[in-house]
């Protein structure tokens, strides 16, 4: 009987970074809807997951969790390394993606990889060069270690996948005599089985919201862009117009502790605290009801490497109010306005238009085209990695 083709899938941040979980459990879905359910999935982690998380990957494929070793002499003796070579010996892993440049932080592994890792095949992942774009919200160890990792990904790595081509036309910009080739994989969003059986009404009942909102799911972190939100909240109010916004995501950004309570300010000082209601971190599916609740979805981002709340959106039949950055161009979900990244007036204008206009959803006959399409967006999701992983039956070429 010939042995089914197994790749191997690192989980992607923790509790802090929800946008790189997400997009394994889309990525493991993806490989299963291209492969007929024929190429295996084990999925690695060397973090504690919650029960929703584990469930989650636990429907893909076998999930693996691996003690991290972050000492100093474990790390410069590579028992990180040797211990998960083990692993993907033992298991018989034909390909395994992704490495990044914080592969110590999830998986326990770091550069140079060694002999051990030879008989497999693997691919980087960057998922943006936002370091080069705005270094002011990284510490210099942030930037150093950032570098030192890209470096590696191109001396050493055959392929280093990006979510764009925005992204991979960076890649090729700062680092033009990389050795590794460049390869495009966009993500797309995988539904649960019962995100469309859902009552998103029951749910925004239960969290006390009003009938109609905004909504906005991003972590607090600083080049989300919250600042100029809720400074077009501001400028709105002055006008005598006030959406009420619901925001989701962890209120904490690791590298600035304070940022969360200087947008608490901005809102006092605003007049616009009742407007915005801050649910923090909630469950993946009330999160799904509250965006087909609501009037639309606002995603003012200052970077992305492939928005996952964007990709969202578009599944959900969804309209948005994206920033204008060249990644959310690139993505450009059927009915999107963009409003200038950074201008609060910008955004202010679109909030207002929206507002007086939107109605409330779940929208049925949006939803039902969205849906048709999601499905094509995520077999060729899992087709191109197929082929970057060099799976039996799949081309290199589209």
């Amino acid at each position: 009987m010939t042995k089914s083709f197994h790749t191997g899938l690192i989980v992607q941040g923790t509790g802090d970074w929800i946008g790189g979980m997400e997009y394994i459990r889309n990525l493991g879905l993806a490989i299963l809807a291209a492969s007929g359910g024929k190429v295996r999935v084990t999925i690695f982690t060397g973090c504690a997951l919650s029960e929703e998380w584990e469930k989650a990957y636990r429907a893909i494929g076998e999930l693996v969790r691996l003690p991290l070793r972050r000492s100093l002499p474990e790390r410069m003796l590579g028992l990180g390394n040797l211990f998960f070579a083990r692993e993907l010996q033992r298991r018989e892993i034909d390909f395994f993606y992704p490495l990044s440049y914080e592969n110590r932080f999830n998986i326990g592994i770091a550069f140079p990889l060694g002999a051990a890792f030879a008989p497999h095949r693997w691919a980087g992942w960057i998922p943006d060069f936002q370091h080069k774009h705005l270094p002011a919200f990284f510490t210099e160890a942030e930037l150093a270690a950032r570098e030192r990792g890209t470096v590696q990904l191109a001396r050493l790595a055959e392929t280093v996948v990006f979510s764009s081509e925005t992204a991979a036309a960076d890649f090729r910009h700062f680092w033009p005599d990389a050795k590794a080739q460049a390869s495009v994989l966009r993500f797309a969003t995988s539904p649960a089985a019962d995100w469309f059986q859902g009552d998103p009404a029951a749910v925004q009942n239960r969290y006390h919201l009003p009938d109609r909102f905004f909504v906005v799911s991003n972590q607090f972190w600083q080049h989300k862009n919250h600042r100029t939100l809720f400074l077009a909240l501001g400028l709105l109010a002055a006008r005598g117009v006030r959406p009420q916004v619901v925001c989701t995501g962890s209120p904490a950004d690791y590298r600035a502790a304070d940022f969360y309570s200087s947008l608490l300010d901005l809102l006092r000082t605003g007049g616009c605290e009742a407007q915005v209601t801050l649910l923090g971190v909630i469950p993946r599916g009330d999160q799904i009801q509250l965006m087909r609740r609501s009037l639309a979805i606002v995603q003012p981002s200052l970077f992305e490497g492939w928005s996952t709340v964007v990709e969202d959106a578009r599944l959900l039949g969804k309209r948005v109010l994206a920033s204008d950055i060249a990644v959310h161009r690139e993505q450009h979900p059927p009915g999107c306005r963009f409003f200038a990244s950074e201008s609060t007036e910008s955004l202010a204008d679109a909030l207002g238009d929206w507002w007086a206009t939107l109605a409330p959803g779940p929208d049925p006959a949006a939803e039902a085209r969205a849906s048709g399409d999601a499905g094509q967006a995520i077999t060729a999701f899992g087709r191109q990695f197929l082929r970057i992983a060099g799976a039996p039956g799949f081309s290199e070429t589209p």
